[in-house]
């Protein structure tokens, strides 16, 4: 029996010793790093940012098409590389959806855009709930100074190889859609509806193979850039409401203003300084409404 006790305290430092040697793994939840703004050709980065006491509850998971991104505690970001398509977004506390029912059927569509970084914060939904909202670069400059990376999670999202392509690109003049200048509802010509009208039809012939339908809206440089702005998104969002009304799912259609930055004629000004008519005519290419079918040929 003494012989026994001996022997134990013999192996005891050695045990010590080599539970010093090979220490035991452990997770770092987070890290100061800046996000990167590389992002792969055909591809949209997306961060993703929680402030502290942005909304009161446990870890919130990300979500985007169904697929689980990724987990964010309080005071924490991530980024993820997409698909630069139509992506639905959806934020829940963590064990709240037991059966996954609410990842698969609810959320909010964006159009990403491609080669660029896109930026949501989670907020809080006026009921306590998690929800991500769109925000320009600078707001999230600002708002993310100081706030790690989340990194302990691994993404699930789809590959680069699954991505979506432009099935089909609808150009629209807007003086077929709308009264001149106008963007609201009423102001839709029946000829504008019909077409609309049209590709709903020609839509429906392979649901299955839709994954997003983008409506942007552009405007000529007529007027200042922030009155641009705002007529190309209002007569994109209107698109958008007639396009739902012929049966399509809105949870498909995005709507996107660009204003005058993506002129297919530009030089308006320069060719007729003193003929508005000349201008106005000239820049009807300018004034018009695209809708970009997202999916997979078949």
């Amino acid at each position: 029996m003494f012989q026994y006790r001996k022997l134990l305290w013999v192996l005891l430092p050695l045990t010590a010793m080599g539970c010093v040697s090979h220490p035991k793994e452990s997770w770092v939840d987070t890290q100061q790093a800046a996000y990167s703004t590389a992002v792969p050709e055909n591809r949209s980065s997306v961060v993703i940012y929680r402030q502290a006491g942005a909304v009161e509850g446990p870890t919130v998971n990300i979500y985007v098409n169904g697929q689980y991104s990724g987990s964010l505690q309080p005071n924490a970001y991530r980024q993820e590389t997409v698909c630069a398509q139509n992506q639905r977004f959806y934020a829940e506390f963590t064990k709240r959806d037991a059966g996954y029912r609410n990842k698969h059927q609810l959320g909010d569509y964006y159009n990403l855009p491609e080669s660029a970084v896109s930026f949501f914060k989670v907020v809080d939904d006026g009921n306590g709930n998690p929800v991500l909202r769109a925000v320009s670069p600078e707001q999230a400059e600002q708002e993310m100074q100081g706030i790690p990376r989340q990194n302990h999670t691994l993404s699930r999202v789809v590959s680069s190889e699954k991505c979506a392509i432009v099935l089909k690109k609808y150009n629209l003049q807007a003086s077929a859609l709308f009264k001149f200048d106008r963007s609201d509802y009423d102001s839709v010509l029946p000829k504008g509806k019909q077409e609309l009208a049209n590709i709903s039809n020609e839509i429906k012939q392979n649901p299955n193979l839709i994954r997003g339908i983008a409506v942007v809206g552009h405007a000529d440089p007529a007027g200042t850039p922030k009155y641009n702005q705002k007529l190309s998104f209002d007569r994109a969002v209107t698109v958008k409401k007639v396009l739902e009304d012929t049966g399509l799912d809105k949870r498909l259609i995005s709507a996107e203003g660009k204003g005058e930055r993506e002129l297919v004629v530009n030089n308006c000004r320069a060719q007729y300084p003193n003929n508005s008519k000349a201008r106005i005519e000239c820049d009807q290419p300018n004034r018009r409404v695209e809708v970009i079918l997202h999916g997979e040929k078949q």
